[in-house]
């Protein structure tokens, strides 16, 4: 692991609240790095968000849990629950209990995956003190497409949190399409900062209690086949509540 690496995303989370690394800067286990395209084939089978609204269809998604104790690196499925988010986090689709499928077997046994979850923990910059403690870290897989006459809208609900603390995106595969530029925005909704994923495992780290974010909608390039950005979202919160799923 680089620590000037760590020490960089944890500084810019301090003060800008965001960090970038490119792909070819991730410091990720070279021997991880072999699960990459086989962790990018499991967005073949994501399901249709049933969510949306207008009969949409331009989001799919699969989604689970995990409980986390960074002192140890321990980590383990939580039971899958319907996700939820508030009115005020998600004006678009909050308030209610969302069914959404969980990840596929084959997902949770990936390498890669599992090898996230810690890396990408240690960027943040977490007090010393709560690293004994435990974390629930939400996995969400999306597939946003852009179809003729349908926008592929990432984020729908605009310039939103999480309700995490932190958080990373990492982008898994972009196809024919243009626009998808992630944005940064001040709690007043001012846009601060705008930058497009382009390669697989470019990366995007936020502490959400300091940013809103959002994406631009995609559009196909070539019109005869859909435009594709898939992204793989693990969100950070701390819940020493949940020291009992990992025992002591």
């Amino acid at each position: 692991m680089s620590s000037t690496q760590v020490q960089e995303v944890s500084e810019g989370l301090r003060t800008k609240g965001y960090a970038l690394v490119s792909a070819d800067r991730l410091d990720i286990d070279p021997e991880l790095r072999r699960y990459e395209a086989e962790l990018a084939q499991e967005w073949e089978r994501l399901e249709t968000d049933r969510y949306l609204k207008d009969g949409g269809r331009f989001r799919e998604r699969r989604y689970d849990r995990f409980v986390f104790r960074p002192s140890t690196g321990e980590s383990r499925l939580r039971a899958h629950v319907p996700y939820y988010q508030s009115d005020d986090a998600n004006e678009y689709a909050g308030g209610i209990q969302r069914e959404v499928a969980p990840l596929a077997d084959s997902t949770l046994a990936n390498p890669l995956l599992q090898a996230l979850i810690p890396f990408d923990f240690a960027r943040f910059p977490v007090a010393p003190e709560l690293l004994a403690d435990t974390w629930d870290v939400q996995c969400h897989q999306f597939r946003i497409i852009g179809l003729p006459g349908e926008l592929g809208d990432p984020t729908p609900e605009g310039p939103h949190r999480d309700e995490v603390d932190f958080g990373a995106i990492h982008l898994m595969h972009r196809g024919n399409a243009q626009g998808g530029e992630s944005q940064v925005y001040t709690a007043d909704k001012e846009l601060v900062a705008e930058f497009r994923l382009e390669s697989r495992m470019d990366t995007m780290y936020w502490a959400d209690e300091k940013i809103l974010h959002a994406v631009r909608p995609i559009t196909a390039i070539d019109r005869d086949q859909a435009a594709i950005r898939d992204v793989l979202i693990l969100g950070y919160r701390h819940a020493p509540e949940l020291a009992g799923e990992l025992g002591s």
